[in-house]
Order: C-alpha cells, then structure tokens, then sequence
C-alpha cells in the first residue's frame, strides 16, 4: 500500500499542509519541494489546552494518524475493525488513502461518514469556528473524493445512503469534544462551551436528517441541467 507522508497540525488539526493528492502531484518538481518544505518549516506554533480542553482525551486518534503518516498501513485496518473509537479527522485520512489506492467507492463511504461525524461534532459546539474545521477537512481530503462522488449521482445517492444507515446504528467511542480543539476558544478559554451529552445523539439524529436532505438538494442540482434540455 502506497502512503503519503501528512505535514500535520498538532491536535488533530484540519489544515493539514497537503493532502495525500497535492502531496503525490507535488513529489517531481524542485520548486515544489521546496515549497513542501517551506511549509513544513513554518508549522504553526503548538497550543496548549487549558482546563476542560486539556480533559479532551485525542491521544488514540493521534497516535493512529501518527503511525499512518510514519508508514505503517496496518494501522488502518486496525482502524476499520474499530471505527467509532476514532475521531472523524481518522476516518478522513483512511479515506484520501483509500482513494489514492483505487478504492473509491469504499474512500467515498468514510469520507461521507467523517464528514457526517464531523458536522454533528461541529453542531454540538456553542464556538462557530468549530464549523471552519470541518469545512478545511473537507476541502483537504476531499480533493479527488468530491469530484468522483459528484460524477454519478446514483452512486452518490446509494454510498451517501449506506454511509447514513451504517451510522445511525452505531455508538460512537471517541470524544465529539475534540472538534472543540478546532476552534478559537481553545486559544483563550478554560472552558468547552459545549451541548451536553445527553444531547449527542439527538443532535447526532439532527445531524443525519439534514445531511439527507443535503444529499436531495445537491442530486437536484446535478440532474438539474440534464432534464432541462
């Protein structure tokens, strides 16, 4: 299995330097490296959580995405066996891999899943700027993933479905709390503004009914220029 080495941010952080893609298109040229490096020397400053942040355990998260950008693929089907015990930034990573690899359809299932999980993360934060996370997952990882998905609406439709269902029956492992580490308070805060837990799953619930009724509007839209002829 080929990996891309991740220039990641500390924390489980979404601006990831370069995703898998613009990691492999980037690896022949001088200038480009360089650029690479550049980037990799300006790595942004590391925070340090205080009070409830620092409570946030995203240690088996971050080892796994530790051990995937060192080389071990095995990592990943250690993941797969345990999926809800990682954090949605995880699911993202295995995805671009997956992508990268050929398996598309399987990469387009745990991208939809980490970007559902991610959304529902986001919407149980009280800090907006939590949402600005998952949309810099999504554009990083989702380089090559969005324009496949998007190619064929029916295969979209039946992956985005599967990806709903598989969710809604499962129980979810890791702390929704680390999207928290994402967003600006975490620079000035002690404490999570943060719904509390007896309200994931109905927010969890919210979360799936809107993404469905995302996943209409957008079909709408691409099958929308081919009726119109």
């Amino acid at each position: 299995m080929k990996l891309y080495p991740l220039l990641l941010c500390a924390l489980l952080a979404a601006c990831s330097s370069q995703a898998p893609s613009e990691k492999a298109n980037s690896a022949g040229g001088k200038d480009n490296k360089q650029s690479s490096q550049t980037s990799a020397n300006q790595a942004p400053s590391k925070i340090t959580p205080k009070g409830e942040f620092a409570e946030v355990d995203i240690s088996k998260s971050q080892q796994a995405m530790d051990a995937i950008t060192n080389g071990k693929g095995e990592t990943i089907n250690t993941i797969l066996e345990a999926p809800n015990d990682y954090a949605p930034p995880v699911l993202y990573l295995i995805s671009a891999i997956m992508f990268d690899n050929e398996y598309e359809d399987q990469a387009t299932f745990w991208f939809y899943v980490a970007q559902l999980r991610a959304r529902s993360d986001a919407n149980k934060s009280g800090d907006d700027t939590a949402h600005a996370a998952v949309s810099q997952l999504n554009q990083r990882f989702g380089a090559k993933i969005t324009p496949y998905s998007m190619s064929n609406p029916e295969r979209l439709k039946a992956i985005v479905s599967q990806a709903l269902e598989w969710d809604g029956k499962q129980k979810r492992n890791y702390d929704a709390r680390w999207i928290a580490l994402q967003s600006k308070d975490v620079l000035t805060e002690s404490t999570i503004d943060f719904a509390p837990k007896q309200k994931w799953a109905e927010i969890d619930a919210l979360t799936r009914n809107q993404f469905r009724q995302g996943l209409e509007q957008a079909l709408a839209k691409i099958k929308q220029p081919a009726s119109a002829k």
